[in-house]
């Protein structure tokens, strides 16, 4: 049994670690700051196939401890390098994220600038707009999830929104934050290719743009949160928007994007417990995964009506610019609580 596991360790367990950690460094320089572009794509396929190669005529030669410590070398280099890459204060962004929140607080009072209420024509032609607006934090009552799938069915952007008393509605979306010419990627998001930006907005911009003009799945939920909870939620993410204005930090695919994000104001604000796993792994079942736990109103339906009931697409369309968008996407829950 030892001789089986020494064998696991030695000639699979370990090669799929070092090649994992090598496949990362070649996708670190690859997407790095390095210039001109020709330098760094050099350097990047030149370590690719460099380290390898060194490492195999390590194994010929019967040096396995060098062959294992060349390759852990070369990723500890890249890896200071990655680190000492700093995010940007102030780049060159597209209108739609031009601009950064911030809020001030006031006691119970609370005035949050630049949220973004833009008028739209079509996905690339619409009108910026930046308003200020004033909360009072006792007015507080509820907070709504919304579920975006744009592709696989296995990954969504998720989106609150916090409603105050009048049906008044707050929005925010963790995005991504690319500058001019920067298009997304998935691959891209993991080496520090974009700043992180939490978009406060009105709904009929935040979830309009995706169901009305992207056409992608949204699904809108409400959850059984207490309104301190919720309260304590708002002031966690709004004092994380503060910060990031003085203090930008990279967006990152699997460490911090939309659904992991939340979830770690979520803990921080101790409003309930989400398992390391499902903040950062298969986020579609995002819904799936608030309904078992009892943190979604129900409203006495099984998962599935409940979930084909939450579709808010159609409703979206036919209200588009109505003043009362956030009401008329919302007739479930007014239905079901009249």
């Amino acid at each position: 049994m030892k001789t089986f596991f020494s064998f696991l360790f030695r000639w699979i367990l370990l090669p799929l670690v070092l090649l994992g950690l090598h496949l990362w460094s070649f996708g670190a320089l690859y997407f790095s700051p390095i210039q001109p572009e020709s330098l760094r794509t050099a350097l990047a396929y030149g370590f690719l196939a460099g380290i390898p190669f060194a490492a195999l005529i390590l194994l010929i030669l019967r040096s396995r401890k060098w062959a294992v410590i060349l390759p852990l070398a070369a990723f500890l280099c890249v890896l200071a390098y990655e680190w000492q890459i700093q995010p940007k204060i102030n780049g060159q962004y597209p209108p739609e994220v031009a601009q950064t929140a911030y809020a001030e607080f006031q006691g119970d009072r609370v005035t949050v600038h630049n949220i973004r209420n833009s008028d739209y024509r079509s996905v690339t032609d619409f009108d910026v707009r930046w308003e200020t607006r004033e909360y009072d934090l006792k007015d507080l009552k509820t907070l709504d999830v919304f579920v975006n799938y744009w592709g696989m069915d296995a990954i969504a952007h998720v989106f609150v929104s916090f409603e105050f008393t009048g049906g008044r509605q707050l929005a925010v979306s963790i995005e991504y934050r690319p500058e001019i010419g920067e298009a997304y990627g998935t691959f891209n998001g993991l080496f520090k290719q974009y700043e992180i930006i939490y978009v406060w907005g009105d709904e009929r911009d935040i979830a309009r743009l995706r169901t009305n003009y992207r056409k992608e799945d949204v699904y809108l939920y409400r959850t059984s949160l207490t309104p301190e909870k919720v309260r304590r939620l708002f002031v966690s993410m709004l004092e994380k928007t503060n910060s990031l204005r003085t203090k930008p930090e990279f967006y990152n695919t699997v460490t911090q994007s939309c659904t992991n994000t939340i979830g770690n104001h979520i803990i921080q604000a101790q409003v309930f417990d989400i398992p390391f796993w499902q903040r950062r792994i298969l986020t579609g079942a995002t819904d799936r995964r608030l309904y078992v736990r009892g943190l979604l109103e129900t409203f006495g339906m099984p998962f599935p009506e409940l979930r084909a009931k939450s579709k808010i697409n159609a409703k979206a369309q036919a209200a588009d610019q109505d003043p009362d968008f956030s009401k008329k996407i919302r007739t479930l829950f007014l239905k079901e609580t009249v």
